[in-house]
């Protein structure tokens, strides 16, 4: 007890620094985070399926043994208190050296020398005009990519533009795994997860074929360590409107659209945005509220409201300040990076 306390109290303080000093985040996120996350998905490669869930329940074991040992040997509240400190501190160590330390690094913008400008209504509408011609071009487009290939491009895609803004290279062996409770996961309309205790990216078992190539991209841009889900839309649809397979691009457009739709409705008229809508193609129209009508009957509403919340807490306790909202962001960081470009 004495010795696991002490190891996880001198990761702790790593932890804490890399919170409050931003030198030492980035040298996490450059030298620590690629051995590390490079040696726990070999590791986790052994298992064909998900380790992320089995940790966590063995935790919450941990959780209930500790209480069944404190009644059993009717020790007071000071033994059960201790060790389910100890275990706390190991779930929180765990889960920032595993990858959550990426939280406090410098973000993509100061990295990148870009500076953030006023909205532009010319830039906006220029951004406007080009996706919906290119969404209307390729709606209704299948995948033709094999989804073992689709893995590897994306995984070549990691080593490249995004590499050279610090993030980390994926390694051949990073595959995407199975989640052993995937209704959960439907349950509250999750289509991916990135799991920081063996890095391993999770997709959602029931996914619709035009999601997929846009949300293994956004869960492998965690893998390289992003950590905004606004910047991961970013480099999901980087990736997608690149490819040379018009199922992928139409994939990342469509993922894209509910994000635009948002922006638009706040930045135009009514008319505008009306007239706007009667532009895009029927089509994706069509697949976009087939794909809420979807996950909306899989969806437990309960569960759904925790995870939310669960999920808004984490975020903007992590410097993502709009919490679960930060994925609205996507349409200004592809607008601002095109610029940059």
């Amino acid at each position: 007890m004495k010795k696991s306390a002490l190891t996880g109290l001198i990761l702790l303080a790593f932890v804490m620094a890399c919170r409050f000093f931003t030198p030492v985040a980035e040298f996490y996120a450059g030298y620590c985070y690629p051995v590390i996350s490079a040696c726990l998905s070999l590791a986790a490669g052994i298992f064909p399926f998900s380790l992320e869930e089995i940790t966590v329940l063995v935790f919450v074991f941990l959780f209930i043994r500790i209480i069944r040992v404190a009644i059993k040997r009717k020790q007071g509240f000071l033994f059960w208190l201790k060790r389910t400190l100890v275990v706390i501190l190991w779930l929180v160590v765990w889960f920032y050296m595993g990858w959550g330390n990426n939280y406090f690094r410098i973000p993509l913008y100061e990295r990148a020398g870009v500076e953030r400008r006023p909205f532009d209504r010319e830039e906006f509408n220029r951004f406007i005009a080009d996706y919906t011609e290119e969404l209307n071009r390729t709606s209704g487009a299948t995948v033709k990519t094999e989804r073992d290939e689709l893995e590897k491009e994306i995984n070549a895609f990691y080593c490249q533009e995004p590499n050279m803004l610090g993030y980390t290279k994926l390694r051949k062996w990073q595959r995407t795994k199975r989640p052993l409770m995937n209704w959960l996961y439907s349950g509250v309309s999750v289509l991916g997860y990135m799991g920081p205790f063996f890095c391993e990216s999770q997709l959602n078992l029931e996914l619709l074929e035009t999601e997929y190539p846009s949300t293994l991209a956004h869960e492998k841009a965690h893998l390289a360590g992003v950590t905004s889900e606004a910047e991961a839309n970013f480099w999901s649809f980087v990736f997608c409107s690149q490819s040379g397979d018009d199922g992928v691009r139409y994939s990342g457009y469509l993922h894209l659209l509910p994000y635009v739709m948002i922006n638009a409705k706040s930045l135009m008229t009514e008319q505008e945005y009306s007239e706007w809508l009667d532009q895009v193609s029927p089509t994706a129209i069509k697949d976009y509220r087939d794909s809420r009508e979807y996950w909306r009957t899989k969806r437990i509403k309960v569960i759904d409201d925790i995870q939310y919340r669960l999920m808004d807490t984490m975020l903007k306790s992590n410097n993502v300040s709009q919490g679960a909202d930060d994925y609205i962001g996507v349409v200004g960081m592809i607008i601002t990076m095109d610029r940059w470009n």
